[in-house]
């Protein structure tokens, strides 16, 4: 007052005049009134008053008077989605999963040994760092968190997985080297091919929950357990005890029933609610309610209680180490305070203290919890964070002080700082951070070891949920190998809500589909305009699609859709041992009454399931699919086996972390985990509508597919169980392949009532060349599931076929009321055929059939090589049944229009295909045989063409023209169609077609078509001669092009005269025209129609025959007069006729010439070059060096990285020969993957190309991926020669559907056609702007090597194929008959990255190996290689063939075919020459290769420079002293004693004209004779090399020409065959008494006067006349003649003493062979078997083929004599020699077991060469020749024509001769023949290897003019102006058959020299040994010649008897003699 008085003295007098006196008092008494003035203590109100405002102002701040905003109501995306992807192992390992699959040290590892009794087949992806425990018991590290897990199991998550760094922690050692494959599965099953899972979360929203009431009960095990929040050990852990004592104050037993109050431990009951904010509990759960209502989820209560309360321990340290786990928000904030910062650093400094304190005070007081509540709360926006809603966690519970004193605390909120508020909507709580107030520090959170610890404290459980739910659309992209990927999408409701489709409705007028002519060929946008076409108007029944213009007034959102409503009790238990769920009620339900069309769906489910311990001795790796005792379903046991080891971990904790929890070594059975369950779905499931979508697509392609189907009406019901025993590894990845070890004992069927394609979907197909627009309604399915059933379990009227015992059967039955489709092709324009336009079709039909898949295990039995089978791995174990299936077709309508053309096939046309038998293991090995029924019902399709420029539709009747396509035989039948398992199609008669139906058109003419045979040529002709069938065929040629109709109607007109002239004439076979006035008189005939001509052409032909060539002015001037049109046709007849007189015309060649010193490749490369590769020899050594230890594992590493360049029996011996134990294991993945890949190639290297292989391709593409996959997944990164382009692309995960969604409208831009590919090898080196850069990078490279020896990644490349197979299934790619398709164009695709992968090295072999028959293979291989169609790949992925060639090939330019056409640079040169030129430079290129390949595959057992393996005679070492002198003195005396006595005794024949029979003196020669071959045999038994010394060999000589004349002797004695004919001629003609002077043969040749029988009278002949006879008439050479017929030894006629021979003949025959259906020498063969118990077999080889094919073919039939354990010579005839010398020198340097199979005492003892052409022959180089000419004259024949005819013309032109060049029958023909170039022999001389002690007979015959068949005139008179030598049999010279290199000369031709016995030459022709095989060649010539009518015997009787009489062919004993006589 006082102041206040002060103040108011203190005014001022003019404030208080101009206010007034008393205004001025009221104001002051109104200011003393609120300031308090008079009342007491008003300071102290005042003061309380600001406070009161202060806090008011604070309130309004933080919003605590205001109400808290709603939650945002929910908007859910339109689609959502939860996205599965599998994708290759290739694309996932690039992270992580390959540090953690190779992460031990190299010096650290031990070998990892195999336990063959487990597992063959584990997989070890490699191990962490492990702990032991006190029990000496081993399991991964726990500190590894989840991302271990997630690894192992191959589960990687996306959207809410976080960041981890437990590299802090965790402790990885270095990847070892070469660990690439270690995450090859245990087989190669391209049928479940390996891949990754992959869950995308991205797609999925917590706003999909609505609403979730949980209400559970859970028992805790008595006792004390342990939480792990801290992970150090070291300190205190939090633990909690459930015990229930008798003193605590809060245990209450009344009102508890019996059960629990048995039971002790803790009893928590949990209640917990989310739903909407301002919605109750009835509402939430209310499916009715608009999704629009209702907010944001977030739990709205929730409280856990105890019962009795839960007595907590080690708090106050847990509580102080919460700060750790996580950082508050605020902390940050207050820590730049500096006085907080201060405080939080004094705080930090007493902590220990604190924790100290604390401790001592919580012993004193335990802590009781009985009650936790969760409320949400609203914190309003603040400094620290934004608005949000948390959830504050409130605890109950007392304090019991000193165990005695109960303090109760209730509601207890501790600070945030201490225990953090978590969110409380769903939307941030479903995250990686949960907590609302603070940030989570998951890397300091031991998750594992608190989740198992947890779990631990569990003992029994009981939970009832009830929920609100969207569910989610479920997409899956699977990614095969090959990079197409396959997405299925599926959810409920209709993803286009058209209803024009639905059951019993009114359909709606379709929208009009128009495709323009101009559509792209790169997606389908241009059908989205509104062009039209008049090629589409005549379709009657258009499509409707989604159209930019017409979509649908609603499309598919999940906001608009009826939520689910689902409800589950399960309740279970949980032990150590075991875990037990029972899941009593699982429900779901939809209704939506709001729709148009009302829908109710529901499901139900209930089960159990049990899993616990397996048993100690259980092993789920070899648990053998149950054969004996089938696998059945059975009642649940709640009883499995138990273990009650303490020790090992708990189940749950193998089950959920695999990875840390179980033993890092597998050898004992502890971590496996034993499993049953039972599940029912209820009957009453249904589902109303799903939506199910399909696309398929490939980054690289154009085009793609999307199929969106509706299903209606499902519903389902059965049972699942497990099978007995059922037990599983849970570390085992989640891969496809493994879900056949754990298949279900299954009843289940399912069906949709209704399927059908809506109008307005965006539905395509689109492969880049043909497109289409699906259209489907009514459809039907029903499924039924089988498996594991018997005859109790199935009702009495059952059928058999349900009876599943074995496996699963699925039986899909389903059909089709209506299906249409609109389809538009690509074709080239061809204007000579008048087209220009795309092909249209339109198909309307319907379909229905069945479909049975069974899968089953094979009836295999236990396999003792790791080669083989192996029946304890289920991707070996079983195989897919189809047999039973069945699918028919029948078509309302279909037109094909293209242009001014149509096709129209006939109204209720039907196709069915039934399969009988189907069988395929999951390595796609198999064969399938099927049934193919057509029926046009007596129709046939029209063909329609109207005039150019209109279409059939538009056009009148009467002005279009139509012809049947088809005649009445084919408009109806039924044939059989057998595939083999690498795509090979046949046909046979169908078991249900009538069996008297037969002609022209039954199934052998399909087979002639399709897969010829030896019948199908004459098949062919038949229907060429049938003129009803041409008429017609020329009908429709005619409608199709006149000028094409005229050319083929006059080829026909002079077919069919042909046939008329050979029908008068009599000609049925060749022989009948080989004469040459008779072929004069069928060409006069032909030309003129009378024989006018015969004295003009006659000429002609002789001067042919004679070798002279045709004479092309004769020709000419015949052909101009009598050919009308040939000055219209004047310059093409005459090219025809230059190119006929080079066909025909000697070809000059350089003769061959003799190379002193050819040693092996081996020797003429540094060997360094090679590094450490090791030799073949090498290999074999250490693989038999100590077979009982283990190998090491360096040496296993390598066998496996050279495994590709192996052969395919090698790779199996390597595998046979040692055991999987003694392997490790990524190796002996790697070698069985490289095994089965090179069985498969080696199927298919015999059999590709052609219409008979059409469907190969498919077939190859899926295992195609497989096999290239790992090869590819990180080559490309490893190849220091790739030049790496700028940027590379990541592997994408958007959805492929959502792609294919955008393409159908053209709203995909180039970045999104880019996303989700990861550039190809081939697809970066096309990608590159400078190839010069990469081909200087080569170069250096390649120049550096030369100086340097290259690592063995630079060799060998890091490829599963090898270069010889990737040839293969290049070549089988090249000569497809559907080269042009999508499939055969991505196969040739992933072949190609698969080799700009590799080192340029690699690449060099397989083209290499293209050319492995000559550059005239890879010349041809190159050119379809250069023009390789590309024409399904988009633009960007297109490859420059030609620019890949040239940076494999630094230095050499691969020339362009438009260089070398007319107008080209090159055009006056030969593209041709310049391909051929580059292919010899290649194959230069490839000597580095060569070598390699050889180094690896044969092995060398000398080296040149070693000692020649001679007699010990002639060594210098030999001791005259020995026994083997002795021996040899002795049989040279017996020899000069026997060569005595004969003399004498030849004397006194001579003098006495008896016969050696009759004579002592012959006798006593002979038994003299029989003592030398007894001294000598004696020789050879003690050196095997003695016959190579002179003196043995002479008389050996001797010996083999003598048993040759004693052989014709007895054949002429003993009338065997027409061997008197034929002798007597050979007389004849010896004399030089032509044939035409004679008579007959047979009965009068003693009338005539010039001549006087000899031979046919052999009767009357003396014995030494009848010899004399047969060495003048046999043997040309007069000096041999001289020697044989003044040789005593022959004049006796002493043969070999009677028995039987242990001994086997193996056969090869020449060139053209039936193999061993062949009949050559069969009549000599079965008198040799006869008389000496000889078995022959022949080698199937093959006509035209490569001597290493008919080489393996011998091996074949040397395998077969093997069984007989006989010892076996070698018969070889013709190009038979080449390939029985091959043959020995494969197995000489092949396998041990091959080298065994020809050294063994079974093996290899002796050798016959027949006219041998081992040296090749002169008509060799002189066809290649032919050929290189003939091709290049084609040449210029096209670059002539380009001037008439149009580009498309011509390029199909070249693609059919390069179809011609490349295909099989061609390239086969040019292995077979390059043997008889010189190249190849020299490439085989100079590798071959041969045995020194196996003794060589030849026959070798030179041709006379009475000894040549007419058929061999023309090829005699040829090789004898080729080669200007006259000494030949017509196809080899006398000096080269022989059986020794002639022109190269090393080593080895020196050794088989030395072992050649030699033989006289003869007079005979190279066809002697043939007999009925020419008989459709003989002519009357040959028949008064008797040419074909030779002795056969003399073949192989004097090779068999010489050998024997020396001992090198044994007697067989007694015994056995008369048993094989019994």
């Amino acid at each position: 007052m006082e102041a206040t008085s002060i103040m108011m003295d203190e005014l001022p007098d003019p404030f208080c005049i101009s206010l007034g006196s008393s205004n001025c008092l009221s104001l002051i008494k109104l200011l003393n009134t609120i300031l308090l003035v008079d009342v007491p203590n008003a300071d102290v109100y005042l003061f309380l008053a600001i406070c009161l405002l202060t806090l008011l102002a604070l309130a309004q701040q933080f919003d605590v008077f205001t109400r808290p905003p709603p939650v945002p109501t929910k908007q859910l995306p339109r689609r959502p989605a939860l996205q599965v992807i599998f994708k290759p192992d290739d694309v996932i390992v690039g992270s992580a999963t390959a540090a953690v699959a190779s992460s031990v040290d190299d010096d650290e590892q031990e070998p990892s040994l195999l336990n063959d009794e487990i597992s063959n087949f584990t997989e070890e992806e490699g191990s962490l760092w492990t702990t032991e425990k006190k029990d000496g018991s081993t399991y991964r590290s726990p500190g590894l968190g989840r991302d271990a897990s997630t690894q192992r199991s191959g589960i990687i998550t996306r959207g809410t997985e976080r960041t981890t760094q437990t590299q802090k922690t965790t402790y990885r050692k270095p990847p070892l080297p070469r660990k690439t494959n270690a995450h090859l599965p245990d087989s190669f099953a391209p049928l479940l091919s390996s891949s990754e899972m992959e869950v995308l979360w991205d797609g999925l929203t917590a706003d999909l929950i609505h609403a979730i009431q949980v209400q559970a009960q859970v028992r805790l095990r008595e006792g004390r357990h342990t939480i792990p929040l801290d992970k150090d050990d070291m300190r205190p852990q939090f633990w909690f005890d459930s015990s229930v004592s008798d003193n605590d104050i809060f245990l209450s037993t009344a009102g508890q029933n019996n059960d629990d109050a048995t039971k002790k431990g803790c009893k928590v009951s949990a209640n917990f609610f989310v739903g909407s904010e301002r919605m109750t509990l009835d509402e939430d759960l209310d499916t009715s309610k608009d999704i629009s209502e209702r907010s944001q989820p977030m739990v709205k209560s929730g409280e856990l209680i105890f019962d009795p309360p839960l007595a907590l321990g080690n708090v106050a340290p847990t509580l102080l180490h919460f700060p750790q786990l996580f950082e508050d928000k605020a902390m940050p904030k207050l820590r730049r305070m500096q006085f907080v910062g201060f405080v939080i650093e004094w705080l930090a400094s007493l902590w220990f203290l604190l924790e100290k304190i604390l401790w001592m005070i919580e012993r004193r007081c335990q802590i009781h919890l009985s009650k936790v509540k969760v409320t949400p709360l609203y914190r309003g926006k603040s400094t620290v964070g934004d608005a949000q809603w948390r959830l504050s966690l409130s605890f109950t519970g007392h304090v019991l002080l000193f165990n005695f004193i109960p303090i109760p605390f209730v509601s207890v909120c501790l600070p945030t700082f201490v225990i953090p508020h978590p969110h409380a909507l769903l939307e941030y709580l479903l995250t990686a951070q949960p907590l609302a107030s603070a940030k989570l520090h998951r890397e300091n959170i031991a998750e594992e070891r608190i989740s198992v610890a947890a779990l631990s404290a569990l003992d029994s459980f009981s939970t009832s949920v009830k929920a609100v739910v969207t569910p989610p659309a479920v997409e899956m992209d699977l990614t095969m190998p090959g990079g197409i990927t396959l997405s299925f999408e599926m959810m409920h409701g209709l993803d286009v809500t058209s209803t024009s489709n639905r059951m019993k409705r009114e359909s709606t007028p379709p929208t009009l589909l128009n495709i323009p002519k101009n559509t792209s060929n790169h997606s389908l946008n241009s059908w989205l305009n509104s062009g039209y076409s008049k090629a589409d108007s005549s379709r009657k029944h258009p499509i409707s699609v989604l159209n930019a213009t017409h979509l649908p007034s609603q499309l598919f959102d999940a906001n608009s859709i009826a939520p689910w409503y689902f409800e589950t009790a399960v309740d279970g238990s949980l032990t150590s041992e075991k875990i037990v769920v029972n899941v009593s009620r699982c429900l779901g339900r939809h209704q939506d009454e709001r729709s148009s069309f009302p829908t109710r769906s529901m499901f139900s489910l209930s089960g159990s399931v049990v899993v616990c311990r397996a048993k100690s001795n259980t092993n789920v790796m070899n648990r053998l699919p149950s054969i004996e005792k089938p696998l059945l379903k059975r009642n649940l046991s709640g009883t499995l086996a138990k273990n009650t080891t303490s020790a090992l971990p708990p189940i749950h904790a193998l089950l959920m972390f695999p990875d840390t929890y179980v033993p890092s070594s597998k050898r004992s059975s502890q971590h496996l985990v034993e499993y049953d369950y039972a599940f029912d779905v209820g009957e009453e499931t249904q589902l109303d509508t799903v939506s199910l979508s399909y696309g398929a697509s490939h980054p690289m392609l154009k085009g793609g597919t999307i199929v969106s189907c509706m299903l209606e009406s499902i519903y389902a019901y059965g049972s699942i169980h497990a099978r007995e025993g059922a037990v599983v590894d849970p570390s085992e990845k989640l891969r496809k392949r493994n879900i056949l070890r754990h298949l279900p004992a299954v009843d289940f069927t399912a069906g949709v009532e209704n399927m059908f394609i809506p109008k307005s979907s965006i539905s395509y197909l689109d492969d880049g060349n043909t497109r289409s627009i699906p259209e489907m309604d009514g459809g039907r399915l029903m499924i039924r599931v089988l498996g594991g059933l018997d005859d109790s379990m199935l009702s009495n009227n059952a059928s058999p076929s349900l009876i599943v015992k074995e496996g699963i059967k699925v039986i899909a039955d389903f059909g089709v009321t209506s299906f249409a489709t609109t389809n538009e092709s690509n074709l080239n324009e061809f204007p000579e055929l008048d087209i220009f336009h795309k092909l249209c079709s339109y198909i309307l039909g319907t379909c229905d059939g069945s479909i049975t898949c069974h899968l089953r295990p094979q009836r295999l039995s236990a396999s003792k090589s790791i080669a083989g089978p192996n029946v304890f791995n289920p991707l070996e174990a079983y195989e897919i049944v189809f047999s039973g299936s069945k699918v028919s077709l029948r078509l309302k309508e279909a037109t094909f229009n293209l242009g001014h053309r149509r096709i129209i096939v006939p109204t209720e046309t039907t196709f069915a295909v039934k399969v009988l038998e189907s069988v395929v293991n999951m390595g796609f090995e198999g064969t399938t045989q099927c049934e193919l029924a057509w029926d046009f019902q007596g129709s046939s399709p029209i063909l329609q063409v109207a005039s150019p420029g209109q279409t059939p539709a538009e056009t009148n009747h009467e002005d279009k023209r139509q012809a049947p396509l088809l005649i009445r035989d084919l408009c109806q039948g039924r044939v059989n169609l057998d595939v083999s398992s690498v795509g090979g199609l046949s046909f046979t008669q169908a078991s249900t077609g009538r069996e008297d139906k037969e002609g022209l058109y039954d199934w052998k003419f399909f087979n002639a078509l399709v897969s010829p045979d030896e019948d199908s040529p004459a098949r062919i002709m038949d229907v060429l001669h049938d003129k009803k069938t041409m008429n017609r065929l020329l009908a429709v040629m005619k409608l199709i092009n006149a000028d094409l109709e005229k050319i083929a109607s006059y080829a026909l007109s002079k077919v069919w005269r042909a046939k008329e002239i050979l029908d008068q004439e009599g000609v049925s076979d060749p022989g009948h025209a080989i004469p040459g006035h008779r072929m004069a008189r069928l060409l006069s005939l032909f030309l003129c129609g009378d024989t006018s001509q015969v004295d003009e052409v006659l000429p002609m032909i002789r001067r042919v025959v004679a070798g002279n060539g045709l004479d092309v002015v004769k020709v000419k001037e015949l052909m101009r007069k009598h050919v009308n049109k040939y000055d219209d046709w004047a310059a093409e007849l005459d090219r025809a006729i230059k190119w006929a007189a080079v066909l025909l015309g000697p070809m000059s060649v350089p003769s061959p010439f003799v190379e002193t010193e050819v040693p092996p490749l081996s020797e003429c490369i540094d060997c360094k070059r090679y590094g450490n590769i090791p030799t073949a020899k090498s290999l074999y050594d250490t693989l038999h060096d100590k077979p009982k230890l283990p190998l090491d594992p360096s040496f296993s590493n390598l066998v496996s990285r050279i495994a590709p360049y192996m052969t395919f029996r090698q790779v199996r011996y390597v595998l046979n020969f040692r055991p999987a134990s003694h392997w490790q294991s990524f190796d002996l993945k790697r070698l069985r993957y490289v095994y089965s890949v090179k069985k498969k190639v080696e199927e298919i290297s015999e059999s590709y190309g052609g219409l008979s292989f059409m469907p190969q391709s498919f077939f190859v593409s899926v295992f195609l991926g497989e096999a290239t996959r790992s090869s590819l997944r990180a080559a490309t990164a490893a190849n220091e020669n790739m030049v790496k382009p700028n940027t590379e692309l990541k592997v994408g995960n958007r959805s492929e559907l959502a792609k294919l969604r955008r393409q159908r409208f053209g709203q995909n831009s180039p970045k999104h056609d880019s996303e989700g590919f990861i550039l190809s090898p081939a697809g970066r080196v096309a990608s590159m702007n400078d190839f010069s850069k990469y081909q200087s990078h080569s170069r250096a490279n390649l120049l550096q090597s030369a100086n340097e020896a290259p690592s063995t990644d630079e060799l060998l490349g890091d490829s599963l194929l090898g270069p010889q197979d990737i040839a293969v299934l290049l070549q089988a790619g090249l000569t497809s008959a559907i080269k042009g398709s999508t499939v055969v164009q991505l196969n040739q695709r992933m072949l190609l990255d698969l080799m700009a992968s590799q080192p340029n090295s690699f690449a060099i072999g397989v083209l290499a190996e293209l050319g492995a028959d000559g550059p005239r293979q890879l010349a041809n291989a190159l050119m379809a290689l250069c023009d390789l169609e590309q024409g399904s790949f988009r633009e960007a992925h297109r490859i420059d063939i030609h620019s890949l060639l040239e940076t494999w090939l630094p230095g050499l330019k691969i020339p362009r075919r438009d260089d070398y056409l007319a107008g080209g640079r090159w055009a006056r040169q030969s593209f041709y020459d310049a391909i051929y030129g580059v292919a010899i430079s290649i194959m230069d290129l490839s000597e580095t290769y060569v070598g390699l390949k050889l180094r690896i595959q044969q092995v060398r057992h000398h080296k040149e420079k070693d000692p020649m393996p001679i007699p010990m005679q002639l060594s210098n070492e030999f001791n005259d002293q020995s026994k083997l002198m002795s021996t040899i003195k002795e049989a040279m005396t017996k020899i000069s004693v026997a060569d005595d006595l004969a003399k004498k005794a030849f004397d006194d024949l001579k003098s006495s004209g008896s016969s050696t029979k009759e004579s002592t003196l012959c006798a006593t020669a002979s038994q003299a004779y029989k003592e030398a071959f007894a001294a000598c045999a004696q020789v050879i038994s003690i050196d095997r090399l003695a016959f190579q010394s002179d003196w043995f060999k002479s008389f050996f000589r001797r010996n083999y020409d003598a048993l040759m004349v004693k052989s014709l002797y007895d054949n002429i004695v003993e009338d065997v065959d027409n061997v008197r004919i034929w002798m007597e001629a050979l007389r004849r003609g010896s004399m030089g008494i032509p044939s035409s002077e004679s008579d007959s043969l047979n009965n009068s040749l003693d009338s005539t006067k010039y001549f006087k029988p000899f031979f046919t009278v052999a009767e009357e002949q003396k014995e030494q006349d009848l010899i004399d006879g047969i060495i003048d008439a046999l043997f040309f050479d007069k000096k041999e003649l001289e020697y044989i017929k003044n040789d005593p030894l022959v004049r006796m006629l002493v043969g070999n003493d009677p028995g039987h021979y242990d001994f086997t003949i193996i056969t090869a025959m020449g060139v053209i062979t039936e193999g061993k259906q062949g009949t050559e020498l069969h009549t000599a063969i079965e008198r040799l078997e006869k008389e000496r118990g000889v078995v022959t077999i022949r080698a199937d080889t093959g006509t035209a083929r490569s001597i290493d094919y008919n080489a393996n073919k011998i091996e074949e039939a040397v395998n077969v004599a093997a069984e007989l354990k006989r010892p076996y010579g070698l018969v070889g005839y013709s190009q038979g020699c080449a390939n029985e010398m091959n043959f020995e020198a494969m197995m000489i340097s092949g396998t041990p077991d091959q080298q065994k199979l020809i050294t063994g005492d079974s093996g290899l003892v002796c050798r016959q060469l027949l006219f041998s052409a081992a040296n090749g022959s002169m008509h060799g180089p002189a066809v290649e020749a032919k050929v290189h000419q003939l091709i290049t004259m084609f040449e210029d024949f096209l670059k002539y024509q380009q001037g008439y005819f149009s580009r498309a013309f011509i390029s199909s032109t070249i693609d059919i001769l390069n179809s011609g060049l490349d295909s099989s029958p061609f390239q086969k023909f040019l292995g077979g023949t390059k043997s008889f170039l010189p190249d190849a022999s020299r490439a085989f001389w100079r590798e071959a290897q041969h045995l020194p002690h196996i003794p060589t007979c030849v026959i070798r015959g030179v041709l006379e003019p009475h000894t040549t068949p007419e058929s061999l005139d023309m090829l005699s008179n040829t090789l004898t102006k080729q080669s200007g030598s006259a000494l030949h049999d017509s196809q080899v010279h006398v000096y080269d058959a022989v059986g020794y290199p002639v022109y190269f000369k090393n080593r080895n031709g020196r050794i088989l020299k030395n072992t050649d016995m030699g033989g006289a030459v003869q007079r005979t022709h190279h066809w002697s040994p043939l007999c009925e095989e020419v008989e459709f060649v003989r002519t009357n010539r040959d028949v008064e010649q008797a040419v074909f009518d030779c002795a056969k015997d003399r073949h192989i009787y004097p090779f068999c008897d010489v050998n024997a009489r020396f001992g090198i062919i044994k007697y067989v004993d007694d015994k056995e003699s008369e048993e094989m006589k019994g």
